[in-house]
């Protein structure tokens, strides 16, 4: 028998619903007569599947493997963390639709790590030794790991109401790659200092934003007798001590007191962009040697400083007419 495959349109009915695909199919090519092909009827089945699941909002066995394995688990170990039965999560991962309520809960594991932490909690002796360690490993349970994403969520949504308006500079306050940005120059300049660091972090944000429209952190500043400075930084940095990041040391001259930063952990440069390295490393260089008051009063000539009342925030849009663009 001689086939050929044509394009032909399919309605095939899912959850009660009519979905039309377009799709491949055999023919024999001197009746015209329509032949059984497995292989391309599968797939016929399948695109059905995937229309339906993109009208619905419905995960994709794709995305439930990669969720799976973003916990490091087995599909036996996965489903004993969400209840249900390894035949369950088969399925789902070879193409089955999830239930609408199985649907949510991957979902926001997919959105969400942490989702799965009190699943942990009631699931974990039913789990084997190695599922265990491979979910504490890829999830952090211990009571540090949760003091610390517990910070972390509250900090980021502190600044939510000024996430993507021009005082975070068009983006999303994220407070991890705010303390690399600090790590980056505590770990670079010795003995850095609070009032330093603030301008330090200030020239960066705002150059990187004058070059590329968006600021790296997402933070927002506020205009302070010293300078610019980021909103609630006591907060930032304190929460920083807390997660062991950062330590403030104190130094007694007899003729008056000052502190500095040591790190205490190493900086992740896999959080930014090969740009925004840069520009962290252009700003290093035009102020390490500057001590904390003289990058002060530079800052004070800054039109975000002076055109700003005390404790007011500053417009990102200043960017344009920093004077280290100038330089």
């Amino acid at each position: 028998m001689r086939t050929e495959v044509k394009l032909i349109d399919e309605t095939y009915t899912i959850r009660g619903e009519k979905v039309d695909v377009v799709t491949s199919a055999r023919f024999d090519v001197d009746s015209g007569e329509q032949v059984f092909d497995e292989k391309l009827d599968n797939e016929a089945i399948l695109s059905a599947f995937d229309k339906y699941r993109n009208n619905h909002g419905i995960i994709s066995p794709e995305r439930i493997k990669k969720t799976r394995h973003s916990f490091g688990l087995s599909q036996r170990d996965f489903a004993t963390l969400l209840g249900w039965s390894a035949t369950t999560i088969a399925t789902y991962e070879t193409g089955s639709l999830p239930s609408i309520a199985n649907n949510k809960i991957l979902l926001a594991l997919e959105g969400d790590p942490d989702v799965a932490l009190p699943l942990y909690d009631t699931s974990k002796e039913s789990m084997t030794e190695r599922g265990r360690a491979a979910f504490e490993e890829n999830v952090g349970t211990s009571e540090v790991e949760k003091s610390k994403k517990f910070i972390e969520k509250g900090i980021n949504a502190l600044f939510a109401n000024t996430n993507y308006s021009e005082f975070s500079g068009y983006n999303a306050f994220d407070l991890k790659k705010f303390s690399n940005m600090v790590l980056y120059f505590v770990i670079k300049v010795p003995k850095l200092t609070k009032t330093k660091l603030n301008k330090l972090l200030f020239y960066t944000d705002f150059t990187h934003f004058a070059r590329s429209t968006i600021s790296m952190s997402g933070v927002s500043y506020a205009r302070l007798p010293h300078g610019p400075v980021p909103d609630q930084y006591s907060l930032l940095y304190g929460s920083m001590e807390s997660a062991n990041l950062i330590v403030e040391k104190e130094i007694s001259t007899g003729k008056y007191d000052w502190s500095y930063y040591v790190p205490k952990a190493d900086f992740n440069a896999k959080l930014f962009s090969k740009e925004e390295l840069v520009v962290m490393h252009d700003i290093l260089e035009r102020f390490k040697n500057m001590n904390a008051t003289a990058i002060s009063a530079l800052s004070h000539k800054e039109d975000a400083w002076i055109d700003n009342d005390n404790a007011e925030l500053i417009s990102y849009d200043y960017a344009n007419s920093l004077s280290v663009l100038n330089n």
